[in-house]
């Protein structure tokens, strides 16, 4: 009996590394359709938003009966919008910055996020950080610098303009990651992706109309990438890796977080021809080391 149940728990464990491994991948291919779609960042979010939130309303509306909580869930709204408006802006830089710079570059500044937690959490919430986390910030901000200074590859290369909105994307994201640990008290996962995909879609619908960015003219090709990214990226990418974080140690989650860049870092190379320079692929591993032990020892995130 107790062979079976070792049996049992060794498979479970290993079909979790099989949905953490898939769902990296699926993430680390989202860059590829924004660069082929080649639209203004706001038009993209707002359609990868409004298709995602469509294909999760019917999960999201099973799971929440399935677990179905008894807490008063009005003081929760707020931060199911506030949520919603910070994935918006992530999601619209993201997408942004990807028009001016190479699909490594953001991506790796985009997973910045940890460090700007910790940094949030020290100066703001008056958490003390070790020793461990600066090391962290230092090494992140010193390969970031040598990612950034490396020269252009055979792509687009680096711009101003694309290292600050990949910067600002990644500060958007931590602020995205902060209240998501409030908000996800009250709603399930499934749940919360759907109302922030679609509370996302609402803001960027009113400011995309107000701004003249919905007016762009993207042929049929490019919404149905956009819809594939939704699809890939949005829906199962983030479910697999939910799903395998629920059974795997914490560590996992670092897994996760340095994956997603080095996927980016390949396709780019071999799908669109970003090739780096041996500076930025130096840089790059710094940074990606200094995010990783930022993670582990942020306190107070």
């Amino acid at each position: 009996m107790e062979n079976e149940k070792t049996l049992s728990d060794s498979t479970a464990v290993r079909r979790a590394y099989i949905e953490i491994f898939t769902g990296i991948f699926l993430l680390g291919t989202g860059p590829m359709f924004v660069k082929f779609v080649r639209a203004n960042g706001t038009l993209v979010a707002f359609y990868r938003l409004l298709f995602g939130a469509l294909m999760l309303a019917l999960p999201a509306l099973l799971s929440e009966r399935r677990h179905a909580r008894k807490e008063n869930k009005h003081n929760g709204i707020w931060w199911l919008i506030a949520g919603g408006v910070a994935f918006a802006v992530n999601i619209t830089l993201w997408s942004s910055a990807l028009n001016h710079t190479s699909a490594a570059i953001v991506t790796v500044l985009d997973n910045t996020a940890p460090v700007w937690v910790g940094i949030f959490a020290w100066a703001v919430l008056g958490k003390k950080q070790g020793r461990a986390y600066w090391i962290g910030l230092g090494l992140a901000i010193a390969g970031g610098f040598l990612l950034v200074a490396g020269g252009a590859g055979a792509g687009e290369g680096t711009n101003a303009l694309g290292i600050t909105l990949s910067v600002l994307s990644g500060i958007s994201y931590a602020a995205y990651i902060l209240v998501t640990q409030r908000a996800r008290r009250d709603h399930s996962s499934v749940m919360y992706s759907w109302m922030v995909s679609a509370v996302g879609a609402g803001v960027l619908l009113a400011f995309g109309l107000m701004s003249g960015a919905l007016t762009e003219q993207v042929a049929t090709r490019g919404y149905v990438l956009i819809f594939l990214m939704a699809l890939s990226s949005q829906v199962l990418g983030w479910y697999l890796v939910n799903e395998a974080l629920g059974k795997l140690p914490q560590a996992a989650g670092a897994v996760a977080l340095v994956g997603q860049p080095v996927v980016t870092t390949i396709l780019g190379i071999f799908i669109l021809g970003e090739l780096l320079s041996a500076q930025q692929w130096a840089g790059a591993g710094l940074c990606l080391t200094g995010i990783l032990l930022a993670q582990r020892k942020t306190k107070g995130a």
